[in-house]
């Protein structure tokens, strides 16, 4: 049995319980304090100029402002909780812009707090209103990082991201179309990730192989006019997909890998002559033969043999000379075979001899290899009438000279140097 001071408290209990059952449900989000600044101000019930409302304000009635919709604030006033449009509500500029970032929903996107537009990394592709997902994520942070996007990292290309698009366009003098086409991509990342031969920048109209100039071999790491033409050939051919920068990188190697496998020729990424051959024709004019590393110690020495004729190329200068092999062992010793090539020697040297390393390229045989030469006649002579009274040290990657049997590092670095030119 319950004393009657129990069955007392136990009514108490049960009384403040109903009763707050009955009061309206207090939302723990921030409150901020509101002044109503005019008379017969409408707390209405929901956020609209049609809806029922509970009370009329008068100015200077104080509300607590917990959140906002659109042209209205949503307010707790006495027992109620329901809206007041905002331009009858007075509120601190403090209190609004922590409201703002309350109400914002927070980005869960990798990319939200990324600062560079570099390291958002690969250009997202062409995309446009109604687009979802990680290219959106990347547009809407670079174009927030441009100072054109206020909104959230959402990856949704809805009407604020055409806004945002639009404004950037406007401002980079770029056809105001709302939609991130491959210029607009281009102009604010300064790269594209994927293009067509229809709309990358870099194809000038160009819709034909025949319309382009044909490169130089290249491989790897090479950069320029000729990696730019070897892009936009595999671009119209469909192998290169990304957008073209002039850079023989990843997607390149990849690209002239596919392609090699679909003609039948050796996979290995490097435009070398039989692929720029098979490119852009049988006939092609300018095409060049891949400069290729003789490693000397590694087959290389019996390469070229002994009493063969090659042609070799000065770097530096440009000028062509045929030699001959006389023998060597730790490098390839040669001689000019006429008075004509010893003196093509001695103008590239400057007019007169010299021990002075020269990066060269040797063609022999179909086929160009990186070497270095010096210049100065020295030690048995085998070709008669060519005013050369000697031979000349021809060098190749990781050959020695005769007298340390050491490899060479001045040599070295010419041969590298060659590795980098083109016949």
């Amino acid at each position: 049995m319950l004393t009657q001071t129990a069955r007392r408290k136990a009514a108490a209990l049960l009384a403040l319980v109903l009763f707050s059952a009955l009061l309206p449900a207090v939302s723990l989000a921030a409150t901020y304090t509101g002044t109503i600044n005019a008379d017969k101000v409408f707390l209405r019930a929901k956020a609209n100029t049609s809806s029922d409302y509970y009370d009329k304000l008068m100015k200077g009635t104080k509300v607590g402002v917990t959140d906002a919709s659109g042209d209205f604030y949503k307010v707790r006033y006495r027992a109620y909780t329901g809206y007041v449009m905002k331009k009858f509500v007075d509120l601190s500029s403090s209190d609004q812009r922590k409201l703002k970032a309350s109400a914002e929903p927070v980005s869960t996107s990798k990319y939200a707090k990324t600062k560079y537009i570099s390291g958002l990394g690969d250009a997202p592709r062409e995309t446009r209103n109604g687009s979802a997902g990680e290219d959106v994520e990347k547009l809407q942070r670079a174009l927030q990082i441009k100072k054109h996007y206020s909104g959230t990292v959402d990856g949704k290309y809805g009407p604020a991201t055409v806004a945002a698009v639009k404004s950037y366009q406007r401002a980079s003098k770029l056809s105001v179309t709302g939609t991130a086409d491959s210029r607009t991509i281009q102009s604010l990342f300064g790269k594209l990730s994927e293009t067509t031969a229809k709309n990358d920048p870099a194809m000038s109209g160009i819709s034909r192989i025949g319309q382009i100039k044909v490169p130089n071999t290249t491989r790897p790491g090479n950069s320029g006019s000729h990696v730019k033409a070897l892009q936009q050939a595999l671009k119209i051919k469909g192998y290169y997909k990304a957008g073209i920068d002039s850079s023989y990188g990843k997607q390149t190697i990849e690209a002239v890998t596919r392609y090699q496998k679909a003609v039948g020729l050796k996979a290995d990424g490097v435009a070398g002559f039989a692929t720029i051959r098979k490119l852009f024709g049988e006939n092609a004019a300018n095409y060049t033969v891949e400069t290729k590393k003789l490693d000397w110690f590694n087959g290389g020495a019996n390469i070229i043999p002994k009493g063969a004729t090659f042609t070799i190329k000065d770097i530096s200068s440009g000028r062509t000379f045929t030699a001959r092999r006389w023998s060597g062992f730790n490098h390839l010793d040669a001689e000019p075979v006429s008075a004509r090539d010893a003196q093509t020697m001695k103008d590239i040297s400057g007019g007169s001899y010299s021990w002075a390393r020269r990066a060269v390229l040797v063609k022999y045989n179909g086929n160009v290899y990186a070497g270095s030469i010096n210049t100065m006649p020295h030690g048995t002579k085998t070709v008669s009438g060519n005013n050369y009274d000697g031979h000349f040290c021809l060098h190749f990657y990781k050959s020695r000279t005769h007298e340390t049997d050491r490899v060479d590092g001045t040599h070295q670095n010419a041969v590298s140097r060659a590795m980098n030119a083109s016949w």
